[in-house]
This record gives structure tokens, sequence and C-alpha cells, in this order.
């Protein structure tokens, strides 16, 4: 179990070689600590160790802060960055959904403004009269 720790961990700290764990004695005893943290049962609910090793993040967190609180601290935050995207694709999929509905092709029920006769021009006053005039004689009537 210690080895395929061992294994996960070196190939996440591979890519810098000055921290190789053969020669690097506080890498040996973060990958002690994490062993024993597996033997006791006290990795994080859901924890995939397979999956962390191979970021190094997690490799970064535990040298920073130890192997335990380096655990915790990186599936915290794998759960931060899963529940942002989860509430992201959520949003997203109700944006989609309101696209989808009908829109209404009505323009604003806004009722006209009153005329304001006063100040009308003499020339804007005549048509007025006309057109209440021409509507008189063909029978309508017109509401002021």
């Amino acid at each position: 179990m210690k080895n395929t720790i061992q294994q996960r961990l070196d190939a996440a700290n591979a890519n810098n070689p000055a921290k190789n764990s053969e020669n690097d004695p506080e890498f040996e005893a973060l990958v002690d600590e994490v062993s024993a943290l597996m033997q006791q049962g006290k990795l994080p609910e859901g924890f995939d160790l397979e999956d962390a090793a191979n970021d190094p993040a997690l490799v970064k967190l535990m040298r920073e802060y130890g192997a335990g609180a380096g655990i915790r601290i990186y599936a915290a935050e794998k759960r931060a960055e899963d529940a942002e995207n989860s509430a992201m694709e959520r949003m997203s999929a109700r944006v989609r959904e309101r696209g989808a509905l009908p829109k209404s092709t009505r323009g604003g029920s806004a009722a006209p403004s009153a005329t304001n006769y006063h100040g009308m021009s003499s020339e804007s006053f005549r048509q007025l009269m006309q057109q209440m005039k021409k509507t008189a004689r063909d029978g309508g009537k017109t509401r002021l």
C-alpha cells in the first residue's frame, strides 16, 4: 500500500526533478503520513487518492501544511470547485429554459398622452377640427 501511494505521489512530483522522492526525506515523511491516514481511515469522505495524486497542487499543499491538512484543504477546494461548476451549469440551464419561453410580440400598452389643445399650432388645430367634422358627417363620434 505504501509503495502504491509513493508511486502515485512520485508521479505527481516527477515534474520537479529537484524534489525527487528518493533524495527528499520530507517527501518520504509525507508518504508515510498519507499511508498512516489511509490505515486509520482518516481521509476525507469521497476522497480519491488516485486522481488527487496526479495533481501537483496536492503535493504542494501537503508540503506546505502537512499531509492531513493538505489533503483536507485539497478535498475542500475540489468540493467548492465542483459546487461552483454545478451552480454555473444550473444557471446556464435556467437561462436556456427562459430563452425557449415564448415572447410577447405586443408592444407596451401605455395609454396615449392627452392632446394639448392649448399648445397646438393654428394649422394643427384646423386639421383636427376638419377631421372631427368629417367624422361627424360620416356618423362617428369624437371623444376629446
